[in-house]
């Protein structure tokens, strides 16, 4: 199989997402490639776009395993993403373009970075080793280990959340900084997030943040009601609301919050190049870049994603990979420590 240009595709001036192929003309039925190309596209199958630990969580629990080189093969056959804008580094189904179909904005990302006050918890108990499951995190079951996520409303186990994202768009185009919904609503459930996580901070020391969290939340919620309540309304109760919406949005602009959803380097979500990939589907090294994911390829984006895996002797899977007996064994959760996918009995 080749493959179109399919990562790190730009929200902006791309217009035409790869398209989805046939692969079964290209793989051999009843071997392990087959099954596991199954399985990696029956969950697109499930939903059009998904995070990237919420996907390979769910491999995990399938208890599949393949080489890296052929867990890039499999979601390369079926997806693509984008480098930036509301579904910035989500894999997407190869044919289904979200920025053409509102009821995609379910499925759109969402920000939650610690305070640099806090982040010594993180780095601490990243330094141990500790992780948590993604489903806990998207319960909201525990303060996160990393310093930054990119989360999808969709996951969120939270009432408010679910009720706005499943309420007619009021846009009619998807924006790179807020996607399908207004900059009202956008940090509205940006900030439910930060009141979420910041009220189950384990120690001391989150107090002021939820506090300021909390207000800048209910203020937002407020202009929130107000912008979309009808015209009549809007002008009987202007003189009343003006400085309270005025107030809302000053405080939702600062430095820590302002939001175009998207992670800073050190997400380790570096995208890579598939120009150089052949007919057999070897490719190039992945870059460690950002935002240049056909210059310097050193490393694989996969690879650092998705980890080694136990040693297995699958016959059909070196038949589709061309031979490949030089990759190894890798598990997709032990390639980067701030990748990993572990259950944690402690946390």
């Amino acid at each position: 199989m080749t493959f179109e240009p399919a990562l790190g595709i730009d929200f902006k001036d791309v217009q035409e997402i790869p398209k989805k192929i046939n692969w079964k003309e290209f793989i051999t039925e009843g071997t392990p490639m087959w099954e596991w190309q199954i399985a990696v596209s029956e969950l697109f199958e499930e939903r059009p776009i998904w995070p990237k630990y919420s996907l390979i969580e769910r491999l995990l629990d399938k208890n599949l395993k393949f080489t890296y080189q052929t867990l890039k093969r499999l979601l390369l056959t079926v997806g693509y993403y984008f480098s930036g804008g509301p579904f910035q580094k989500f894999w997407i189904r190869k044919g289904y373009d979200p920025r053409k179909d509102p009821d995609s904005r379910i499925y759109q990302s969402v920000a939650f970075r610690v305070p640099p006050e806090l982040k010594s918890y993180c780095d601490d108990n990243a330094a141990k080793g500790l992780k948590h499951r993604w489903e806990d995190l998207c319960k909201f079951r525990f303060f996160p280990y990393r310093n930054q996520y990119s989360f999808q409303l969709y996951e969120l186990d939270d009432d408010y959340i679910q009720q706005e994202i499943q309420k007619p768009p009021k846009q009619t185009s998807c924006t790179y900084e807020t996607g399908w919904f207004s900059q009202h609503v956008h940090d509205s459930l940006r900030l439910c997030v930060k009141v979420r996580f910041l009220s189950i901070f384990p120690e001391t020391g989150a107090e002021k943040f939820l506090k300021a969290a909390s207000e800048k939340f209910m203020k937002s919620k407020r202009a929130c009601i107000f912008k979309d309540a009808p015209k009549p309304v809007q002008e009987e109760h202007q003189q009343i609301n003006e400085e309270a919406v005025d107030e809302a949005i000053e405080n939702q602009i600062d430095t820590d919050d302002v939001e175009v959803d998207e992670l800073d380097s050190d997400d380790g979500e570096e995208e890579f190049d598939v120009y150089g990939m052949d007919s057999a589907g070897e490719a190039d090294n992945l870059s460690l870049n950002s935002f240049s994911h056909m210059e310097n390829t050193s490393t694989s984006y996969l690879q650092q994603l998705l980890g080694s895996f136990p040693s297995m002797d699958t016959n059909g899977d070196k038949k589709q990979d061309g031979g490949e007996s030089s990759d190894g064994e890798y598990q997709i959760y032990e390639q980067d420590d701030d990748e990993n996918y572990l259950d944690d009995d402690d946390d």
